[in-house]
């Protein structure tokens, strides 16, 4: 699905089409959710998170307007808005999911086939980025983990996407060097 197709379930959806509203939730909900996730470490509440992203999203479907940027971008500014006030009202600094937690979704996200090598160091690569500036850790989770394109990563960080593409290689750098890897990027 891409951005037409949004535009056009966004218009079947403010015309009171509920299967137009279930087909958006259903297209973003897994990517919301994994930022989320990752953002909070708890599951509990980051269903809870993402299930207020899409009832903002209900709410204020009316008033999107597309300005050329994709609604994932829009969605992601709603998740990070979700977070950032639970993450106040827990009165602690925005954090990345806790090794424990980590260490469950690398885990599973490696799939059944994987080796113990390939988990290990995926759980090293989860320490990694807990170690990046917010800026870096937050592209690299959106171009990596979310899997957004340049341009969606740019829309949804307020970046142009050359920005985004030096932030990247930043983090890039950054991570090779903290998981001790010396050639360059």
């Amino acid at each position: 699905m891409g951005q037409r197709d949004d535009a056009e379930l966004i218009g079947a959806a403010c015309a009171g089409d509920g299967s137009a509203v279930e087909a958006l939730y259903r297209i973003h909900y897994e990517t919301i959710y994994r930022y989320v996730m990752l953002r909070v470490g708890s599951r509990a509440e980051a269903e809870d998170i993402t299930s207020s992203v899409f009832l903002g999203m209900c709410r204020g479907l009316s008033r999107y307007r597309d300005e050329g940027k994709p609604l994932i971008a829009w969605l992601y500014a709603i998740a990070q808005k979700q977070v950032a006030m639970r993450q106040r009202s827990w009165g602690r600094q925005p954090s990345p999911v806790d090794l424990e937690e980590a260490q469950e979704l690398i885990a599973q996200s490696a799939g059944p086939e994987a080796t113990t090598e390939e988990r290990e160091q995926r759980l090293a690569l989860a320490a990694a980025l807990r170690q990046l500036p917010e800026s870096q850790r937050e592209v690299i989770l959106l171009r990596y983990v979310l899997a957004l394109s340049l341009a969606e990563t740019a829309a949804s960080t307020g970046r142009s996407e050359g920005a985004v593409r030096q932030v990247q290689l930043r983090g890039l750098a950054s991570l090779k060097g903290l998981l001790g890897q010396e050639d360059t990027v």
